[in-house]
């Protein structure tokens, strides 16, 4: 059991449809659940922020497959806090794609109530910014959108699977290659480049196989 630490209401219109393990997932539509939801402090000591980790469950070829996201929910600054502002909307609409009603999670804002109940999202692809200390972040998963299910849903749940190419028209950051044996030059600085190889093989990271 983590409840939040604080009196949470859910404040945002989660009618409107606004915008993991085994490496980077594909700009998809999938059937997702959270499987751990964890408040901590914000870096600041100002707010709270939930660590959460999301499962594929459906499509099959990448159920079990998972990627993670820390949404602030609470700061003493609101909206005018960029990750309040960013992840506060979010976590309202996960509060009601879990099922959950607006008012009973206000009075018991326990993330279990979160926990093991599927939803329908649009997973996207954001790309690392750069490091300041050379090369980038690694890419990583986000959820974009949640598709509601049962009564007062306004837009309708997407067939499940990889969008298009599943690049999300990005181009993926490139692990720098490894130095050649007894060579002692430094390895090439990491360059951008499209996420599908043209290739017979596919290269794309989504395609390997869970361990």
């Amino acid at each position: 059991m983590a409840k939040l630490d604080f009196d949470y209401k859910v404040d945002s219109d989660t009618d409107a449809q606004a915008s993991g393990g085994g490496g980077i997932l594909p700009h998809m539509y999938a059937r997702v659940q959270v499987e751990s939801a964890t408040p901590t402090p914000t870096r600041d000591n100002r707010g709270t922020q939930v660590g959460l980790t999301f499962e594929v469950v459906e499509p099959s070829e990448f159920a079990g497959r998972k990627f993670w996201a820390y949404w602030t929910v609470a700061h003493a600054d609101e909206y005018q806090h960029g990750q309040y502002k960013y992840g506060k909307p979010r976590f309202d609409k996960l509060v009601r794609a879990t099922g959950n009603d607006a008012d009973e999670f206000a009075r018991d804002p326990d993330t279990d109530h979160l926990l093991f109940k599927t939803f329908v999202v649009e997973i996207g692809i954001e790309i690392g910014s750069p490091n300041p200390t050379g090369g980038f972040y690694k890419d990583k998963n986000n959820v974009q959108n949640f598709f509601f299910e049962g009564a007062g849903a306004h837009v309708p749940v997407p067939e499940l699977g990889v969008i298009g190419d599943g690049t999300q028209g990005k181009k993926r950051n490139e692990a720098p290659a490894a130095a050649p044996a007894n060579d002692n030059r430094p390895a090439p600085a990491p360059v951008r480049q499209a996420a599908v190889a043209v290739a017979a093989t596919s290269s794309k990271p989504w395609g390997k196989p869970k361990s």
